[in-house]
């Protein structure tokens, strides 16, 4: 905007010029206006006299010109453009003011509109660096964030001379850890003065920093300083920096849940793609549990109720043409569940007794050595050709024979209790009879009501083929793993 000048002010039909002519006719001739140079501007200068005063019109220490004539209309003149340059100037102030305003409103949107389209907090960092730099005065800047996992500031973005970051501004700051802490900007005009430069101020004059707040939350620091000698900032521009940081800490929370939403899909297919070769696998360990057993039918049905399940079964024939049969369930969902099962059926393979209660109390020592594994509930059988069967129950749901529940002794689960003894029972299985292994995901079936399918359906559900079994607790509402097998004497 140009200088005032008295020709500016007295511009034609200006309301200055307009009341400064109507006092000079009110006063007669004889006085007149000029510029700092003595160029007439207005009025009648007194002609072959000498001007009986000189009235000089100042605003701030400045002369923008003089009132000639006689001492009092010349005073009177003086002071009413003194009062019309005050005014002007103050207008002017006002309207550089607004336009000052209007310009840091129109860069902080773009700003706004800038971040919104940032997903990286780095990239947010460094605009809203670049933006702060155009409005405040600054040699060095930085944006300081707050590493969630270490607790400790690390430097987003940062520009200066050289490249490089002075120690006050950088993530060692004790400037930076105290905004962070108290979560108020501040203002240090005399930085080697402040005993939290501790010897480090250099070549800093002045520092500006304020905290990146994204609603209660504190995510980083942004700071502004400056080398130039002499250099100071002022409420205004702490004010700027807090709009700025506002932004800033906003735009930044959001590429920090935008980078997490990232990471949370990629651990999420990561462990989809695990449970899939879990699934694989262990379908193929079932798969190998059942040898063929000459003399005896054995039907096995295994649902999972998601890719992998903690449900198993193992079937093997004995030396002497009998068969040894075992359904159990571990405690626990998902790889870990899977990978107690995998760990199950390898010791099972292992095993070199046909006995029910040893088999049980084998793998009972084996989850006991391998620590805090949960429990395993487990039902084992051995059944000779002619029938004869004894068996051993480990907390798992009884067998049942034909429709009707056959009564167990009552034993812990496995690896809970170390050289733990489990109690045989006998029986025979006729020709024509069946008897029914199941997992607890048949009872505990429900519906969307919350209805439990129950222990007192099983009775007449039993008496079903095991894909029947399976299919109709699956139908109810299957909420685990679902576990039949039955076994009966072939037909010769």
């Amino acid at each position: 905007m140009p200088a005032l000048t008295l020709k500016s002010l007295l511009r034609p039909k200006s309301n200055s010029a307009l009341a400064v002519a109507a006092l000079l006719k009110m006063v007669g001739s004889g006085v007149s206006i000029v510029d700092p140079q003595d160029k007439l501007l207005l009025g009648t200068p007194e002609e072959g006299a000498a001007a009986a005063a000189r009235v000089p019109v100042q605003i701030d220490d400045a002369t923008l010109g003089y009132v000639v004539g006689d001492a009092e209309p010349a005073n009177a003149a003086a002071l009413l453009l003194t009062h019309f340059a005050a005014r002007e100037t103050e207008g002017r102030a006002l309207a550089a003011e607004v336009l000052h305003l209007y310009r840091e409103v129109h860069l902080i949107e773009q700003l706004s509109e800038q971040l919104v389209a940032l997903l990286d907090s780095s990239a947010v960092a460094q605009s809203a660096l670049g933006q702060a730099q155009r409005l405040i005065a600054a040699t060095h800047g930085s944006v300081l964030v707050l590493d969630t996992e270490s607790g400790l500031l690390e430097c987003a973005a940062s520009f200066g001379e050289g490249g490089r970051v002075p120690q006050l501004l950088g993530p060692e700051s004790r400037f930076a850890a105290s905004i962070l802490e108290r979560g108020i900007g501040e203002i240090v005009n005399d930085c080697a003065e402040d005993p939290r430069a501790d010897g480090a101020a250099g070549e800093v004059q002045a520092l500006l920093c304020v905290p990146l707040r994204a609603g209660q939350r504190t995510v980083g620091v942004i700071a502004l300083g400056s080398c130039a000698a002499g250099a100071s900032y002022s409420t205004a521009d702490l004010k700027l920096l807090n709009t700025i940081a506002l932004q800033t800490a906003a735009a930044i929370e959001n590429a920090m849940l935008c980078a997490e939403m990232v990471e949370t899909a990629r651990e999420r297919a990561a462990y989809a793609a695990e449970l899939k070769a879990a699934s694989t696998v262990q379908q193929l360990l079932l798969q190998s549990a059942s040898r063929p057993t000459p003399g005896f039918e054995v039907r096995t049905v295994y649902l999972p109720a998601s890719e992998v399940g903690g449900d198993f079964f193992y079937v093997s024939p004995a030396p002497d043409g009998s068969l040894t049969a075992i359904v159990g369930d571990v405690s626990g969902k998902g790889l870990t569940a899977a990978m107690r099962v995998a760990m199950i059926l390898g010791a099972l393979r292992r095993e070199t007794s046909f006995d029910p209660g040893d088999i049980l109390a084998g793998l009972n020592n084996v989850l006991i050595a391998q620590g805090q594994l949960g429990f395993t509930t487990a039902c084992c059988i051995r059944i000779s050709l002619d029938g004869e069967y004894t068996l051993a129950n480990a907390g798992h749901i009884a067998p049942y024979l034909d429709g009707r529940e056959l009564n167990t002794a009552p034993a812990l689960p496995l690896g809970l209790v170390p050289e733990q003894e489990y109690e045989l029972v006998h029986g025979r299985l006729a020709r024509g009879e069946r008897l029914v292994l199941l997992s607890d995901g048949v009872p505990e079936a429900r519906t969307e009501t919350g209805e439990l399918y129950g222990f007192e359906r099983l009775r007449d559900l039993t008496l079903m083929p095991a894909q029947a079994i399976a299919d109709e607790a699956q139908r109810f509402g299957q909420e685990d793993d679902i576990t039949v097998m039955t076994l009966a004497i072939a037909e010769s």
